[in-house]
């Protein structure tokens, strides 16, 4: 098994195959995880002479050979300082279709500070689709941030036009409103990816104090009756304490057999965002080490801004509007291009950058999504190397 695990918004945590292939002495993972091998050990210290700061090219090409240099930098994995943080691949794509949500879980920012309800309009979203459409990379749209996409009252018209796009939905909600009629609508044709159901507890207590809702039975209702139309549903159990692992058996016991995914969730404070037990305390000094949400996602608000993340609940860190210009032009602006600078250390981020309180950036994270190649030795391999 590879000792490299990414999760990148995947079903289950991502493991490429870092298995050296003959003569090979280092591999190169890009930003679709897929590894590139070299066979020669001088390309491997030429980069990292480069890594902690510009080089001369001439001073690299006297050190290591103007033939590796060459190559290099016809590969891509040594680069011009203007040019570092200027890639991209869009994996998903996450729309805050609507700014509500009628539960308080605990879990969320929501408890603390809800926002007002805003639904964002149809013109923007079939925009914003016909923007992301050609990204054959895109493997699913999502509607939520921090919401209940099924609250939204122009649900069925926004999956209509994910379907006459070709475009995939990963619904994410607490299905006290998904009903008849929109499972039957999910059942239609293939763009429902996958339906994923926010349940923390299924007895009465627990779920009360963890959602603030007193409908546990809709809830539970509706999640039977999407099983029953032959929905692939994952059920995710958020929330700590004490009885955490009880709520996950109990709703394992139930579901599992029913063929439903049962999975706890890692948890988060959205950077700093939640408090008392939910904080995290994180705080990141110095240079930021990479994170794969402001390279491989896109995420767009309600009225239509690009943002950093999922973690941004506030969105802070904005850098553009799909109305003014193409996802590239905006992936590629010179204010999306210095956030991922700052996000990878590049640049230096300021004091109060979201991603300074984020446990994304804590080497030690499970499901960090880019780490620094000495915290992975690749099997085969007697230094590593990453272009992310």
């Amino acid at each position: 098994m590879s000792p490299v695990v990414y999760a990148v918004d995947e079903l289950v945590p991502v493991r490429p195959d870092v298995r050296a292939p003959g003569r090979a002495a280092f591999g190169v993972i890009g930003l679709d995880r897929s590894v590139v091998w070299h066979r020669d050990a001088a390309a491997l210290d030429a980069l990292h002479d480069a890594a902690a700061a510009p080089v001369d090219r001439s001073v690299l090409a006297a050190a290591h050979g103007g033939a590796v240099i060459d190559d290099l930098v016809h590969r891509g994995w040594l680069q011009r300082p203007a040019d570092l943080c200027t890639e991209y691949l869009l994996t998903t794509a996450q729309i805050e279709v609507t700014a509500h949500c009628n539960w308080g879980c605990s879990f969320c920012p929501v408890s603390l500070d809800r926002k007002p309800p805003v639904t964002m309009p149809m013109p923007l979203f079939e925009e914003i689709i016909g923007k992301i459409a050609p990204y054959d990379t895109i493997r699913y749209v999502t509607f939520h941030f921090y919401n209940e996409p099924t609250l939204d009252r122009f649900f069925a018209e926004r999956v209509a036009v994910l379907r006459e796009h070709g475009l995939k939905l990963r619904l994410f909600t607490n299905a006290s409103n998904l009903s008849e009629e929109k499972i039957a609508l999910l059942r239609q044709g293939d763009t429902l990816f996958q339906l994923v159901v926010n349940l923390p507890a299924i007895d009465e207590s627990s779920f009360r104090d963890l959602t603030g809702s007193r409908r546990l039975d809709r809830t539970l209702a509706n999640t039977e009756a999407a099983l029953d139309a032959g929905l692939p549903i994952e059920m995710v159990v958020n929330g700590g304490g004490g009885d955490a692992q009880r709520r996950l058996d109990e709703l394992r016991a139930r579901f599992e057999p029913r063929g439903a995914t049962v999975r706890s969730t890692l948890l988060s404070d959205r950077a700093g965002a939640l408090v008392e037990d939910y904080h995290q305390d994180v705080r990141v000094e110095g240079r930021l080490r990479g994170c794969g949400w402001p390279v491989n996602h896109a995420h767009f608000s309600v009225a239509g801004d690009m943002f950093i993340c999922c973690n941004d609940y506030y969105q802070r860190e904005k850098f553009g509007n799909i109305r003014d210009g193409s996802v590239h032009e905006l992936m590629t602006s010179r204010e999306a291009v210095l956030l991922r600078r700052r996000v990878f250390g590049v640049a230096e981020a300021p004091d109060d950058y979201i991603c300074r309180m984020c446990h994304d950036q804590l080497l030690d994270f499970p499901r960090r999504q880019f780490r620094p190649p000495a915290s992975f030795p690749m099997e085969g391999c007697h230094r590593g190397g990453s272009r992310a």
